[in-house]
């Protein structure tokens, strides 16, 4: 499993299943969603930030639907 780095630090396996469930809880419809995922993971290396995984996915999201995709920039969850 490949490894990033979390904004805190913290280094976890990269979770597809995370991704997809934020980019549709910006709004993103259901195909979308899976097309993004699967497309940033197969772009996903080791050691890469969240914060690049988050760019890639918004780029990705902003092909197909422009508003899911500022939603999503938006979105910031608080470091524990």
């Amino acid at each position: 499993m490949v490894k990033v780095k979390k904004r805190a630090g913290r280094v976890q396996d990269f979770d597809k299943a995370k991704l997809k469930a934020s980019l549709k809880k910006a709004g993103a419809k259901e195909e979308h969603a899976t097309k993004v995922t699967e497309t940033v993971a197969a772009k996903v290396r080791e050691g890469l930030a969240t914060s690049e995984i988050k760019k890639l996915a918004a780029t990705e999201l902003r092909k197909m639907d422009a508003a899911a995709a500022t939603k999503y920039e938006a979105f910031k969850k608080p470091t524990k």
